[in-house]
């Protein structure tokens, strides 16, 4: 298993979402909250009932009205898990984000 090159920022990240606009090169719309990303992918969740697979590729944004923080991105579904908040899984992006200087902020205020 490939060790992670970079760190993962956990804080509060009630106010960001994942939206996602299309899986497989189809047109989709989902809607999930994260916990964690870093500039290599993000871990989040989506309600249950939602047909995310592993190895979906998947395009979006990550975005928060409160900052006009929008983060287009691509990449795939690296895997999943079931949780009593709903699917969980990690998408790894298809190239290094840089990540606004809120992400970096909100890192150093939650540690």
């Amino acid at each position: 298993m490939e060790s992670r090159k970079k760190e993962r920022i956990t804080a509060a990240w009630d106010d960001f979402v994942v939206k996602i606009y299309s899986v497989n090169g189809s047109p989709e719309y989902l809607l999930a909250s994260f916990d964690n990303i870093s500039e290599m992918g993000v871990r989040a969740t989506l309600e249950m009932g939602v047909d995310v697979k592993e190895k979906d590729l998947v395009t979006g944004i990550i975005e928060s009205e409160l900052t006009k923080c929008k983060i287009k991105y691509s990449g795939k579904v690296v895997w999943l898990k079931t949780t009593e908040q709903g699917i969980q899984f990690g998408v790894k992006f298809d190239e290094e984000l840089l990540l606004p200087d809120v992400f970096i902020a909100r890192s150093m205020a939650a540690a």
